[in-house]
């Protein structure tokens, strides 16, 4: 079977489960929120692990010896990942928007610089 072909049977079988509702709809945003979290500060640098991200996020504790920056990326990372879910409603991102979620990210790492054009 070819790629295309198993990824439209994927696709299929996800499908019947929509639309995304309740607990299954919160598992997901939780999953994604520490994946893409962890993944996109990987990217820049954090030392952070993908467990040590989850930790953080879901029972608020910090890992030792860990740059306190790493610490603040994860955190601000979050904020924006849910402030991002209250504009599911206005279908719109809008530049306000978005740099509001840059304000999120970097308030506690380079306050001078958050939610500004640099």
């Amino acid at each position: 079977m070819d790629i295309y072909r198993l990824l439209d049977l994927y696709k299929a079988a996800i499908d019947e489960r929509r639309p995304f509702e309740g607990e299954m709809l919160t598992q997901l945003k939780n999953y994604y929120r520490i994946g893409l979290t962890w993944a996109s500060n990987a990217l820049e640098g954090n030392t952070l692990t993908e467990s040590e991200t989850k930790v953080l996020l879901e029972d608020g504790l910090t890992v030792g010896g860990k740059p306190l920056r790493d610490t603040f990326e994860a955190i601000g990372h979050a904020k924006a990942y849910d402030f991002m879910f209250t504009l599911l409603n206005s279908r719109a991102i809008t530049e306000r928007d978005i740099l509001t979620m840059h304000q999120m990210f970097y308030e506690n790492i380079e306050s001078e610089l958050a939610g500004k054009y640099r």
